[in-house]
């Protein structure tokens, strides 16, 4: 009898101190995965990343949250395609069936998302496990959103959680789907105004997933959506891949963003009182698998971040079954490095541009090349390379397509890459040329050494993608007689580098 006496006290002051104690929401969050399924090296940081780490990372903050009476929700916001060739040649599958193993509530559809074209951005939507969202998002003739606008989540304890979907209107820009017109994109923020009211009166924490971008230096992209949109307690963002060691607070809305590729997974916590009211928040970046440089004994080591993350063996067999291979054939050397860096490709010219750009004038004969600076991904470095290294450069399925252009037609496609904001993938990487940009005024326009006649016809070519209208070079589409050679523009390098065998020094001039 005493006994039970004392089970029965001690559950009630159990019961006490939890009633006291602040509900625990934990969001745990990624974006910009870019088809990083598999662990990679980079330079300083080998063995990072990679989906099957991920799960680990995830199933054990999942735990820990649950020991401590909490519950937790698990989003993207979105451009998890484009990157690993070999997820390419899946179809993205090895991210996706990987994230419905991880056990994701949700993901926003970015832009990179269509990157293969609809029949793929189908496929990969009907094998998630998981929503994927977009409130502003239309096909082309449709009133209802290609994504699922809003989400709600009701938690273990009580509490509910809101999320929104808001997709760049940058994607009518710089995808092939946008260019040819097949999907349009709403005002976010009229879109978003309605939703997260919506959203408010309804649960207690209102998320929103946005590829609207964030900079350091602007009001706009998710700034501006903090602004103008209130109601929303955390925005989750992407696309601009800044990553951010502490969230960013606009009003009441804080903003978190990660570098991406699958190499953090960010945590963001509400505390929140017995009515549901948020008290407090914390925050903190998880590294998966990240290492930093060490000096011990003198002799130069790497260390984990964080602790180190086994990988999930379910999600490896499904990588492994997948059987996503891309050939490791080594092609040829190189004699320097090629950088590749973004803030560098979308500046300024580039040996890196250079050389891919006069590979495809060769190919076609032509006067001039040109190709987006988005559409080159990462550089090569110094000797033996192979073909993934390739396809990592331009992973893109872009064929190669040449044509004729005035020269004022010219005139008007640089002038337009002039008016580009510092960064943006429409910055252009050009062979034949020279110009000079001066105040974002094009001067000095060359063709082989030659000033530029207006009234003169060029041989051009460029990638598809381009040639499409992409990235807003909406004046190709006014120019007839462009034809598709139907290569592709990374096999095209391939077999050049095969032939040469041996490549550089380079100069980006």
């Amino acid at each position: 009898m005493l006994k039970s006496i004392l089970v029965l006290v001690f559950i009630v002051f159990a019961g006490f101190f939890l009633w006291g104690e602040p509900r625990l929401v934990t969001v745990l969050f990624t974006n910009d995965s870019h088809g990083m399924a598999w662990a990679f090296d980079e330079p300083g940081n080998p063995g990072v990343g990679g989906i099957a780490a991920r799960k680990t990372l995830v199933d054990r903050i999942r735990n820990e949250v649950m020991l401590r009476n909490g519950d937790m929700i698990l989003l993207s916001s979105g451009n998890i395609t484009m990157g690993d060739p070999r997820s390419n040649v899946c179809e993205n599958l090895p991210m996706i069936l990987g994230m419905n193993l991880t056990g994701y509530d949700g993901m926003l559809i970015g832009s990179h998302e269509f990157d293969f074209g609809m029949r793929t951005f189908d496929k990969m939507n009907r094998e998630a496990r998981f929503p994927f969202m977009s409130a502003n998002l239309f096909r082309k003739g449709q009133s209802r959103s290609i994504g699922v606008p809003t989400i709600t989540k009701e938690l273990i304890n009580g509490v509910k959680i809101g999320v929104v979907g808001i997709t760049t209107p940058e994607l009518e820009r710089i995808t092939a789907v946008g260019a040819d017109g097949l999907v349009n994109v709403r005002d976010p923020f009229q879109t978003a105004k309605p939703l997260v009211s919506k959203m408010r009166e309804e649960n207690d924490i209102v998320i929103v997933l946005s590829n609207l971008g964030f900079s350091h230096d602007s009001r706009s992209g998710d700034v501006e959506l903090a602004e103008k949109v209130e109601g929303i307690d955390l925005i989750i963002g992407g696309r601009t891949k800044i990553h951010l060691e502490e969230p960013v607070k606009v009003g009441n809305t804080h903003i978190v963003q990660t570098e991406g590729l699958g190499k953090w997974v960010g945590r963001f916590d509400f505390f929140l009182n017995d009515d549901n009211e948020i008290q407090k928040t914390e925050f903190r970046m998880y590294s998966v698998n990240g290492k930093r440089r060490v000096v011990r004994d003198g002799k130069e080591e790497y260390e984990n971040i964080d602790r180190f993350l086994a990988p999930n063996e379910a999600v490896v067999r499904m990588i492994d079954d997948l059987n996503c291979e891309v050939s490791m054939q080594v092609v040829g050397e190189l004699v320097e490095t090629l950088p590749g860096e973004r803030t560098l490709l979308r500046n300024e010219e580039s040996s890196l541009g250079k050389i891919v750009t006069e590979i495809m004038r060769e190919r076609t004969g032509t006067d001039i090349a040109f190709i987006n600076a988005g559409s080159l991904r990462q550089g090569l470095n110094k000797g033996f390379i192979n073909e993934m290294d390739i396809f990592s450069v331009f992973p893109f399925e872009d064929t190669i397509v040449k044509g004729n252009i005035t020269g004022r037609e010219l005139i008007d496609v640089f002038n337009y890459m002039a008016e580009q904001q510092i960064g943006e993938g429409g910055y252009l990487q050009f062979s034949g040329i020279s110009l000079d940009i001066v105040d974002g005024t094009v001067l000095n326009l060359k063709i082989n050494g030659e000033p530029v006649s207006e009234d003169k016809v060029y041989s051009f070519c460029a990638n598809s993608f381009l040639a499409g209208g992409g990235d807003g070079y909406k004046m190709f589409n006014n120019i007839n007689g462009v034809k598709d050679t139907g290569h592709t523009v990374p096999q095209v390098i391939v077999e050049y580098i095969k032939r040469e065998k041996i490549l550089g020094p380079f100069s980006k001039k």
